[in-house]
């Protein structure tokens, strides 16, 4: 399992986005599962960056690993209480520019992985997103 830290702060998105496609590339996770698994580590860290710490920074931490034919990456933040899973689905019908804001992030992530996990613990919310090799 490989495991990095960093600052809460959109600046630190390119290299912490960069050290997890490292991580996967290095447990041998195939293109396609990294790929997906890219675009939703981006948006989940981008929602607790700019929700889960307001007003002030934070830590997030990341983890990669491999179990079975599963692979999964576990997203760690010490922000604001947020469940992803019991988010509401978005309304995707009619204009783009008639539809209520946001809730598209969390849709790509279910769209993108086929394991989707939240639970707080010990003062952390704890989200686990995972792909079948």
């Amino acid at each position: 399992m490989e495991e990095i830290s960093f600052d809460a702060v959109i600046s630190s998105l390119p290299g912490a986005l960069a050290s997890v496609t490292g991580a996967l590339e290095r447990l041998g996770v195939p293109d396609g599962a990294v790929r997906a698994l890219e675009l939703s580590v981006d948006e989940a860290v981008t929602n607790i960056i700019l929700y889960g710490y307001p007003p002030s920074n934070g830590r997030i931490w990341i983890s990669c690993g491999v179990e079975g034919g599963m692979v999964r990456v576990r997203i760690e933040d010490e922000g604001v209480p947020f469940d992803p899973t019991g988010a509401a689905e978005p309304d995707l019908e009619g204009d783009a520019d008639q539809r209520p804001i946001g809730g598209l992030g969390i849709h790509l992530i279910r769209e993108m992985t086929d394991e989707l996990r939240y639970e707080r613990r010990d003062g952390r919310n704890i989200l686990v997103l995972g792909k079948i090799l």
